[in-house]
């Protein structure tokens, strides 16, 4: 490695943690100050700090996961002329689905700030992007700086309600999902994310605290992986997601991909210490993206969050019914016993799966008939307490389908299993 390789510097709060090097391949060194610290963790499990220095794939599946997916990964490499991993995460990174925060090499983490705006201002940024007094002073990379395939904008919700901007590499709060735009047939996917993260939460799933922000229409999710210390500062836990605890980069999110499938997925979460009651919640999780039709619920929609108390499956996010819009795959993300169709899947499948997942077939299909039951319990109450926050026209008759679409999966897919 060359003396002047360019490099980024990994922090936890102030302490300095690693040192990732603009080489080929990707290099990561902790320091002697992290090893040497009785509460260091690492990085992942790929990362251990048994070794001082990695490089490699161990190190790029880390750090690639960090970075947005798709459209928005293409957007950040036109604006800053970059393609490489490091080039990215040197235009956006700070503030990450990370406990770690990267900057520039020589750079030390700063007091945070923030900067106050207001919901207006805020939907008038999202919504018309050449006007508005945010347009100059909020950075582009702000609101497509965490992982995903999806326009987020990161905020700190003040505690009157009202928002601010953080700056630099300063904690967000909250996480506001706009509508999906450039993918043709997707509409209103903010107040549909919304009623199945509310129904998630109605059913004590254990999800992430979702709301509906009325002034912008965007689905507004508080973060899992921040709290307050004892200063009132808002701080950070640190979490993976299945692909950085299984190695692998984004691209392989998807099973039929050669990414983890359902076996993988728990074998990975027992790996790395889930209790038992959290291999439950990732069965539920399992069951309640078939009967929301949720076609996307990929490996890199499951997380581990790391607290000083434990490690625990993270609250469930990103949890939309795609099998509304016909433009987007009608195939699961994960493989059934080799059956991907939702629509195909029997009970003589569910079996094979309950066994590989270590669950008796009558327990594991008993689990599934219930949550279909208490799913058609909670509906109706969701959906009218969306109601009234959603417009009429478009907003209602999302409602309305969603409702509808639902039902039928969970009539439909309990009587078919049940034969």
């Amino acid at each position: 490695m060359a003396a002047h390789s360019e490099a980024l510097d990994l922090f936890w709060g102030e302490l300095h943690v690693g040192r990732l090097y603009n080489t080929q391949p990707l290099r990561f060194d902790y320091t002697q100050e992290w090893l040497a610290n009785n509460q260091a963790n690492s990085l992942s499990p790929q990362l251990p700090l048994t070794q001082q220095r990695h490089s490699g794939d161990s190190v790029l599946a880390y750090f690639e996961n960090l970075l947005p997916e798709g459209e928005l990964r293409r957007y950040i490499e036109l604006r800053h002329h970059t393609t490489t991993v490091f080039g990215l995460l040197k235009s956006i990174g700070g503030d990450t689905a990370s406990g770690y925060t990267l900057l520039p090499q020589g750079e030390t983490p700063r007091p945070a700030s923030y900067r106050k705006t207001n919901w207006e201002a805020i939907n008038d940024f999202l919504h018309n992007e050449t006007q508005g007094e945010l347009t100059g002073q909020l950075a582009p990379q702000a609101r497509i700086s965490l992982a995903g395939a999806q326009n987020k904008l990161l905020l700190m919700v003040l505690d009157d309600g009202s928002p601010a901007l953080p700056e630099g590499a300063a904690p967000s709060s909250h996480i506001l999902k706009p509508d999906i735009r450039g993918l043709k047939g997707v509409w209103c996917s903010a107040l549909n994310e919304t009623l199945c993260m509310q129904l998630a939460a109605a059913l004590a799933l254990g999800v992430a605290e979702t709301t509906f922000q009325p002034q912008t229409r965007a689905c507004l999710v508080k973060r899992y992986d921040r709290f307050y210390d004892e200063h009132g500062n808002l701080q950070r836990y640190h979490q993976l997601d299945i692909c950085q605890l299984a190695g692998t980069p984004s691209t392989l999110k998807y099973e039929s991909d050669g990414g983890p499938g359902l076996i993988e997925c728990r074998q990975l979460l027992q790996a790395a210490g889930v209790p038992a009651k959290d291999l439950l919640r990732f069965s539920q999780w399992f069951f309640f993206n078939l009967f929301i039709g949720n076609n996307d619920s990929h490996a890199k929609n499951l997380s581990i969050l790391q607290t000083p108390q434990s490690v625990q499956l993270a609250p469930f996010y990103d949890l939309m019914c795609t099998t509304l819009y016909s433009g987007l795959s009608n195939r699961f993300a994960f493989r059934v016993s080799g059956i991907d169709q939702p629509g195909s899947i029997e009970r003589s499948h569910l079996a094979s799966l309950a066994q590989a997942l270590g669950f008796k077939p009558a327990y594991f299909m008993s689990l599934g008939a219930r949550l279909a039951d208490e799913i058609l319990s909670v509906l109706p109450a969701v959906i009218e307490a969306l109601q009234e926050v959603a417009t009429p026209g478009t907003e209602h008759v999302l409602l309305e389908r969603l409702s509808r679409r639902i039902k039928q999966n969970c009539q439909k897919m309990t009587k078919r299993w049940s034969a």
